[in-house]
Order: structure tokens, then C-alpha cells, then sequence
């Protein structure tokens, strides 16, 4: 009978756990520490977004549908039109994905980029695909590329590693 009362009180439990979010905070809690573990980084889950955290304090985070807010995000101008689906922020490099890109938006973008970033650039079109790739004086390389078929578009952008 105690044998019984006790698993009813863990299932209740874990069924109350459950409705209120709190397993997914344990889930991401025990996935954090096997990935600690396994990598020897401090990481943090937060849903969809995966931070891992350096021995030397430098941060990544994965998975994030905002604009990055690192020093590279905003060293280069903001894509405001379209939906961010990823994004990819450290404080020395930027990757984002969107969708739902209007062709005219992005050209906008694309000149205002081409015209900042001028050093050792390359532009490309091929196949309903459209690159670019430029440097700025600081040493910012970003580098663009939009689908005309399914109006995506990625964003890259570089600096330069800072001498010690």
C-alpha cells in the first residue's frame, strides 16, 4: 500500500511538473550539464537559443530569431524587413537566416551594404542566387546572399581578432 501511495504521489508529481513548464526546465537543466560535460564549456538552454560560454569568457549563442546584439551585430546595419528564422551571435562574428524576404528589400540592403563595404569585394549571381562580399577600413567583412526562388537571405559578418 505505501509502495502504491508513492508512486501515485510521483506520478501526480511529475504530471503537475509537466503542465507547468518546470520539466522542460529540467530537461534543458540536465541537457546543459551533459553538454558541460561532454564539451568542458558552460552552456545555457533557453528554449529554442543554446549559449555556450567559453573558459576565456567568449560567448556563442545559437538559435536566437532576433537580430544579434553582440559588438559585431552592431557594427553592420540591421535587416529590418523579413523574419529572422536563426541566428548565430558572438561578439566577433554574426550569422542570419531569413525568410519572407521581399526581393526590392533586399536590394535596398544590398546597395546600402555594397556601398559601406567596398575592400576586396565579390558579387555573384547565379541561378536565382545573388552574393556579395565586401570589407570595411575596420576590417568588418560581411557577406550577403539572397534566393530569388524562396525570398531567403543570409547575413555573415567577420571582424577582425583583436591582437593581444
Amino acid at each position: 500500500m505505501k509502495k502504491l501511495f508513492i508512486a501515485v504521489l510521483l506520478i501526480t508529481l511529475l504530471l503537475i511538473l509537466a503542465s507547468c513548464g518546470a520539466k522542460q526546465k529540467m530537461e534543458e537543466k540536465i541537457t546543459e550539464k551533459i553538454v558541460e560535460k561532454t564539451l568542458g564549456a558552460n552552456v545555457d538552454i533557453d528554449g529554442e537559443e543554446v549559449t555556450f560560454k567559453g573558459e576565456d569568457g567568449e560567448e556563442v549563442t545559437f538559435g536566437s530569431t532576433e537580430w544579434p546584439d553582440s559588438e559585431a551585430g552592431k557594427k553592420i546595419p540591421e535587416f529590418k524587413k523579413g523574419k529572422v528564422t536563426s541566428a548565430v551571435n558572438s561578439k566577433g562574428y554574426v550569422f542570419v537566416m531569413l525568410e519572407e524576404v521581399d526581393e526590392d528589400d533586399f536590394k535596398a540592403y544590398y546597395e546600402d551594404i555594397k556601398s559601406k563595404y567596398t575592400e576586396d569585394s565579390y558579387e555573384s549571381k547565379y541561378e536565382g542566387v545573388i552574393s556579395y562580399s565586401g570589407g570595411n577600413t575596420e576590417g568588418i567583412i560581411v557577406g550577403l546572399s539572397y534566393s530569388t526562388e524562396d525570398k531567403s537571405l543570409t547575413i555573415q559578418a567577420t571582424m577582425p581578432e583583436e591582437s593581444e
